[in-house]
């Protein structure tokens, strides 16, 4: 975990990008018109034709990016801090007349192959010793990703990086605070700033090497581990460090080095949490912690005998079906409360390792009102559960009188503002709106995009027997047209799992069974110009 989080993750954001030193440097410059190879060609010429005539303000007149590119290439001396047009154009000047061969010692930068909105030599010098961020990742771009940190709806297991990312304000992020922002925020933010049209060359290069890598990270972090799986981490954990080499002339590292043997140990051992050292990290947290009052040899006792208790305790409290008098229920609610941090962040992992039944309708619930369901809802119940699947008992509808054996279905239920299943809350927009973004899987088996409406735990008899079972009525988002879906910024990064829906819903209600919710799914809202239609971003928290 260590190797990719903080090995891969951070050290592109610290080292590649200088996240760290982004707020000291300036704004980026504002967009200039685009320049095709002809354009450019031109441009430079007539550069080369003011100061054949000795003209400076000839050769002043000409954009800037040009100018800056000819002194590089020829490697001039800069006048001075931010030079003006005019100050290049003169020192320009001076250097052609201080050569022998006078305009003959000019080299002329080769144009760029594709169409740009700025110009620039295609290998920087020193590229080694100036970092890229500070043309590409700048105090705009971290001012845009910390904006997005607090308009992004993420769930509650999800913890947030802090919204001043990037400052040394916020202490030393752990390697699960730089797997969100990275594998998340950035994600969202990047894509939808350098995926556009008008992004430079530049940005989008590094957009997709950085989503190389994070399409790396998610794949070989998933509870879930197949050959082709590994083989595609592999080819995207490669394709990033050729970037890094191309892109930024960066040096490896042992832990890009060490990267390159996961997929070994992938086919050989699996899933990585299954053997990464998470657990151990954590419980040398809890041994700093231990208050060991100066008896360090009583400390291995003391710290087995209460990791019993509290594996007990948790066994008790989870297992037991506690009685419905508010006593009880006050302290299943405590202890919950205690023992919330236990199912977020990379936890989340672990914890739902130990559930075999993933598909269990039961869910821990409290705080419902019983009311009828309207009849939208109770025919897509009725159909749902005749339908076959897990029930024992076909139905009659109270709505239809047939002659007909069949019993009816109750057409009462218990509506429930947020529900805990398997550690994780899903909760109705009005409740919760960071919990009610969720894929699902409809009776096709394909993979929707939903908001939860209504959460309702609805009882009926099967042959004598009470079931008590809970559905999500859940609305969908709306996909992007056949003629907006290519201007998803997103679209080409699958591996990713990210992508662009309307932000309006289909008013279509959904009865979904909890086995079929496959994630929460992180949501922020905004306006593509080339779409010119509110769209939400849509980021897979799926990590199976």
């Amino acid at each position: 975990m260590h190797n990719l989080f903080l090995g891969e993750l951070r050290h592109h954001c610290v080292s590649i990008w200088g996240i760290k030193t982004a707020e000291s440097r300036g704004k980026e410059p504002a967009r200039m018109s685009l320049q095709t190879p002809e354009m450019q060609q031109a441009a430079l010429e007539r550069i080369v034709s003011g100061l054949r005539r000795g003209t400076e303000s000839a050769v002043a007149a000409v954009r800037k990016d040009y100018l800056e590119a000819m002194l590089a290439y020829n490697s001039v001396p800069v006048p001075q801090a931010n030079p003006t047009k005019r100050q290049y154009a003169s020192a320009l000047m001076r250097w052609v007349a201080s050569r022998t061969n006078g305009i003959g010692s000019l080299r002329v930068p080769p144009v760029m192959p594709d169409v740009a909105d700025h110009f620039h030599l295609p290998t920087p010098p020193d590229a080694s010793d100036t970092p890229t961020s500070t043309s590409i990742f700048s105090s705009t771009v971290l001012e845009a990703i910390r904006s997005d940190i607090r308009n992004i709806y993420m769930p509650t297991w999800l913890p947030k990086p802090p919204r001043n990312l990037g400052s040394a304000g916020h202490g030393k992020l752990k390697a699960d605070q730089w797997r969100t922002a990275c594998t998340v925020n950035m994600v969202v933010t990047l894509g939808r700033l350098w995926g556009r049209p008008s992004a430079t060359r530049e940005e989008k290069d590094a957009l997709k090497n950085f989503m190389h890598l994070v399409a790396a990270v998610e794949l070989a972090t998933r509870r879930s581990m197949t050959p082709e799986r590994a083989m595609m981490f592999d080819e995207h954990m490669q394709e990033y460090l050729r970037g890094l080499r191309s892109l930024y002339d960066a040096k490896l590292v042992p832990n890009h080095h060490l990267s390159l043997h996961l997929l070994e140990c992938l086919l050989l051992f699996g899933p990585t949490h299954g053997w990464w050292a998470f657990p151990f990290e954590r419980y040398n947290g809890l041994l700093q912690r231990l208050n060991t009052n100066n008896r360090p040899e009583d400390m291995p006792k003391t710290f087995m005998r209460y990791f019993y208790i509290g594996a007990a305790l948790r066994w008790i409290m989870t297992d037991d079906a506690w009685p419905e008098e508010p006593e009880f229920q006050e302290m299943v609610a405590a202890f919950k409360a205690a023992a919330q941090d236990v199912a977020r962040g990379t936890r989340v992992v672990d914890f739902l390792s130990f559930h075999t039944e993933v598909g269990d309708p039961t869910a821990h619930r409290s705080g419902g009102q019983q009311r009828d369901l309207d009849r939208t809802t109770y025919d897509a119940l009725l159909s749902l559960i005749n339908s076959g699947g897990e029930s024992r008992q076909v139905y009659a509808s109270r709505y239809e009188r047939l002659e007909s054996d069949l019993p009816f279905l109750p057409h009462a239920a218990e509506y429930m503002p947020s529900i805990n299943h398997l550690g994780i809350t899903l909760a109705c927009s009005e409740h919760s709106k960071r919990n009610s973004f969720i894929l699902f899987r409809n009776d096709l088996g394909a993979l929707v995009t939903g908001q939860i409406k209504e959460i309702i735990c609805h009882t009926r008899l099967s042959h004598g027997e009470t079931i008590a079972e809970t559905f999500l009525v859940v609305d969908e988002f709306m996909p992007l047209s056949k003629a907006h879906a290519p201007l998803d910024p997103f679209r080409p990064f699958p591996d990713v799992y990210v992508w662009l829906c309307y932000n309006r819903l289909r008013g279509i209600d959904n009865v979904v069974r909890l086995n079929n919710v496959v994630s929460h799914f992180a949501a922020y809202i905004y306006t593509p110009d080339e779409i010119g239609e509110e769209c939400i971003v849509v980021k897979s928290l799926d990590r199976v």
